[in-house]
């Protein structure tokens, strides 16, 4: 007999601990699937912030080398003397392949117009020592300035013939006056200063229009003593002296191209085309050891002015990460030629480095560990050489 009022007996019953296990698997595989996703997501964005400061210092590096290779030959159209030297050097200089492990270098130089004078007179002649100058206004300059005196031989009215110039390069010592007095010791003078009597001859013929500037100077290598850093270095004496600084770390190359007027040379490269993708013999590219011979220097000013002339100037950087990157690591360094055209081309001769799969002691000092490469070109219309062509 039932008692009335009371509740038939409870069946409630909680989670059993199967069913609690299954639960935190299920639970811990969402967790995991979440910080896989996040994980994934932050090494991604690291990459991408590392790849936008890979085209930063690219950027900036670019900046800085176009800023000069703008302005060179700029009042040394056809080069110009140091002391201790009777050669005449050219105002761009390309070295292919320059300490043996690929990279180039680059050197450029011009007169600089933020500091410029008329010469009035220039002590001395024949071959007399060359000790010192006036100027129309000397206010500008100050005791150990580098300045570089230049005069330009005007092209015959109603002629095509590119205007040539003479210079050389001297220190100054003082200015009292309006003289301006020049070093005659150390790096960049001696006794006699012979290198500048040609200038000074030709100051004496009519409309010489000798002028004196600032010189500017400035090389761009990659350092061959520390290529483990990939160590982008500049000289402000444009290689001249080894007085090489730093710019920035992990660059692994340097290439340069440039293009050439030939129709003044007098050797075979007037008529003979190169395998440039033009069908001109006169304009041709050149990216690999020519361009060494092409911007060696000159035995006389004569020689000089038979010489091809450069027209365009294309700089290539790479640059690397520093820090290694799961499954986002470049398989090879950048392309940087031509392969059926290596040393006619408009970028380099360099070609890709595989990575893949190669061990670190395997690949070159700057190549070791995984990282991600980028590349920027940028090139440059240097026809203010007067090479108006």
């Amino acid at each position: 007999m039932r008692r009335r009022g009371l509740a038939p007996p409870s069946h409630r019953r909680g989670f059993t601990l199967i069913e609690l296990m299954i639960a935190l698997t299920v639970s811990s595989l969402l967790v995991a699937m979440i910080l896989q996703i996040f994980t994934k997501m932050s090494s991604g964005y690291r990459a991408q912030q590392n790849i936008a400061e890979l085209q930063r210092r690219l950027t900036a590096a670019q900046a800085v080398i176009q800023r000069d290779v703008r302005q060179a030959g700029f009042q040394l159209l056809d080069g110009f003397q140091r002391v201790g030297s009777t050669q005449v050097l050219a105002p761009v200089q390309l070295t292919d392949n320059a300490d043996g492990f690929g990279p180039d270098r680059l050197a450029v130089f011009y007169a600089d117009p933020v500091a410029q004078a008329r010469v009035m007179t220039i002590a001395g002649t024949g071959t007399d020592p060359v000790t010192s100058l006036t100027v129309d206004d000397p206010d500008n300059f100050g005791r150990d300035d580098l300045v570089v005196i230049t005069n330009r031989e005007l092209a015959p009215l109603g002629t095509t013939i590119v205007n040539h110039t003479k210079a050389c390069v001297l220190q100054v010592v003082s200015v009292a006056g309006t003289t301006v007095n020049f070093r005659v010791n150390g790096n960049w003078g001696d006794a006699l200063n012979s290198h500048c009597r040609e200038v000074r001859a030709a100051h004496a013929l009519p409309a010489a229009g000798t002028m004196m500037y600032l010189f500017a100077a400035r090389g761009y290598r990659i350092d061959p003593t520390r290529r483990e850093l990939g160590v982008l270095q500049l000289s402000e004496t444009g290689g001249l002296r080894d007085d090489w600084q730093d710019l920035g770390v992990g660059f692994t190359d340097l290439q340069v191209a440039s293009r050439w007027y030939e129709g003044e040379d007098l050797s075979a490269r007037r008529t003979t085309d190169t395998d440039d993708l033009d069908a001109d013999a006169e304009r041709d590219w050149y990216s690999g050891a020519d361009q060494t011979t092409l911007t060696a220097p000159g035995l006389t000013w004569a020689a000089q002015r038979q010489r091809p002339l450069i027209m365009e100037l294309r700089v290539t950087l790479v640059v690397r990460t520093r820090e290694r990157f799961d499954g986002a690591s470049s398989a090879q360094t950048p392309v940087l030629t031509v392969a059926a055209r290596p040393d006619n081309n408009e970028i380099g001769n360099r070609a890709a480095v595989p990575l893949a799969g190669v061990a670190d002691a395997a690949r070159p000092t700057e190549l070791r560990g995984d990282a991600i490469y980028r590349y920027a070109t940028v090139g440059s219309d240097l026809r203010n050489l007067a090479v108006a062509r």
